[in-house]
């Protein structure tokens, strides 16, 4: 069943893990769909693996710390002269550290790439789909920023942050038929996160952060993908402003 068949589909942070995912299964589904990321040799493989199970896909380098890369991104998508149906933003980096000592470049990182970049992408995106009046926009946030959880006190912001900002584009524009759904997500197995562990926080630090999420079990990449494409196979009169998927744990949320 092809469910997103004649759609474009861009997918950024595709190179791996939840963003390889959807848009394997985006492709999967029927859409054209382009992958996004800064390491082209990983999305050349996930292109090629797309491309032999017999779906559409190319491949685009975009590093979302670049307003420059990002603009180029949405030129080349354009090329083709279709529409762009849908925008799932994936990327984000996270450093799990006390701030006092968190490096000046890990929190810029994470505030360039997980807000500003995601921003950036939204206002290109926006430029192809409110002439038309039609579009969808997904980013993936994390349970993290409901939580604010110490020892990822900027990757926490950054995700509150973009929360906050999907509901400010749903006030401006919740009637030009372009919809906003943030996919909040808990912890999941197999992916990356794009960071780095440079100071771990220790066994206090280890008890402090058990103190807010529990002892999880930990979510599967596919899950978060049926997650993804639930929201994208939602008819367009719909609007489904958030899901919130999670590990389960003893925890309110």
């Amino acid at each position: 069943m092809d469910l997103l068949a004649g759609r474009k589909v861009l997918v950024i942070g595709a190179s791996a893990g939840i963003g390889a995912g959807i848009a394997q299964r985006v492709a999967a589904e029927g859409a054209s769909v382009h992958l996004a990321a800064r390491r082209t040799d990983r999305l050349e493989q996930q292109v090629a693996a797309i491309r032999t199970a017999g779906g559409e896909a190319t491949a685009h380098a975009c590093d979302l710390e670049s307003g420059d890369s990002v603009a180029a991104l949405f030129e080349a998508v354009a090329r083709d002269g279709a529409p762009l149906d849908a925008l799932i933003n994936a990327a984000a980096v996270l450093w799990c550290e006390p701030f006092a000592t968190q490096s000046e470049h890990a929190w810029r990182t994470m505030l360039a790439i997980n807000l500003a970049g995601a921003i950036c992408a939204t206002q290109h995106a926006l430029a192809h789909m409110l002439p038309r009046g039609s579009g969808h926009i997904v980013h993936v946030t994390s349970t993290a920023g409901a939580l604010a959880i110490p020892y990822l006190s900027v990757y926490s912001t950054t995700k509150a942050a973009l929360a906050h900002f999907l509901t400010a584009m749903r006030g401006e524009y919740g009637r030009s038929g372009v919809r906003f759904t943030e996919l909040q997500i808990g912890n999941t197995g197999g992916t990356e996160g794009g960071g780095v562990v440079e100071r771990p926080p220790g066994e206090e630090g280890i008890r402090s952060i058990m103190r807010w999420t529990g002892a999880p079990s930990m979510m599967e990449i596919d899950d978060v993908v049926g997650a993804a494409m639930y929201a994208l196979s939602t008819p367009p009169h719909v609007r489904l402003d958030r899901i919130v998927i999670r590990e389960v744990a003893e925890i309110p949320t």
